[in-house]
């Protein structure tokens, strides 16, 4: 459908857009026939991607691969590979309730009143969580389960209520792991993306990061100071991708 060269930084094939390009992008692949799976790729995913070829190869299946980390944006920078924009999930997510349009007649007109608005499923975090994102979504989420049960009842409860849109927030790689292994027995699913940790930002059981950490990517300090039992996770993702990226910048060098 689109047919722009993808940015590769460390092995992971990136699209290069901006936000209001991939709203409009994932907007459009609803009218189309062929479901679509999008990832969100930041320092951790990559990290896990240079040793893990499985997880890699699902990352490079999906039909959006959209950076996330404003960090490693900024990496990726360092070594030549220039991207529009870092893709937030949770300003992805809003813009999906808040600013997608759905005006059949701007793509084809033989579609049916069943895209005349998002209908989001929330598959993800505990009980309490998932029940609060959706509120705090509002009419636009059709049904939602916590990432606390067995697969096989969250997509026969999905294939009852025929939602069009799938948010995932089980984690990586569990999330995309579910998605390229499952998307296929839910066809209603237009669109599914893996949004990580989204639920506990928009629920509003994790604050997020002041605006300025937000910018200059060091939201995974935020992240440190207020979860610190998360350290071993963050210095593993962080500590990961500044070691690829000096490691890139040491093999540009002795080349030139």
């Amino acid at each position: 459908m689109f047919n722009e060269a993808k940015v590769e930084i460390f092995g992971i094939k990136f699209d290069n857009l901006t936000m209001e390009e991939v709203v409009e992008r994932l907007e459009k692949s609803l009218f189309v026939s062929k479901q679509k799976f999008v990832v969100l790729p930041y320092s951790e995913f990559v990290v896990r991607a240079q040793k893990n070829e499985e997880f890699r190869n699902i990352l490079n299946s999906a039909d959006f691969c959209l950076c996330e980390g404003k960090g490693l944006y900024l990496m990726a920078k360092l070594i030549g590979k220039k991207l529009k924009q870092n893709i937030n999930g949770i300003e992805l997510i809003y813009n999906i309730c808040n600013n997608f349009q759905f005006s059949i007649s701007n793509f084809q007109s033989n579609f049916n009143n069943q895209f005349s608005k998002p209908k989001i499923f929330l598959f993800g975090g505990t009980e309490n969580i998932v029940k609060k994102t959706a509120e705090k979504l509002g009419n636009n989420v059709v049904g939602f389960d916590h990432g606390y049960l067995e697969y096989d009842p969250v997509i026969q409860k999905i294939n009852l209520i025929e939602p069009n849109i799938l948010l995932v927030g089980l984690g990586s790689p569990k999330q995309e792991e579910f998605i390229y292994e499952n998307l296929h027995k839910m066809p209603s699913i237009k669109l599914a993306i893996g949004v990580g940790g989204a639920f506990d930002f928009i629920s509003g059981q994790v604050k997020r990061a002041p605006k300025f950490m937000q910018k200059t990517g060091t939201e995974w300090l935020w992240r440190l100071i207020i979860q610190p039992k998360r350290f071993k996770r963050i210095f593993k993702g962080v500590g990961g991708l500044i070691c690829l990226t000096f490691k890139n910048m040491l093999c540009l060098l002795i080349r030139f």
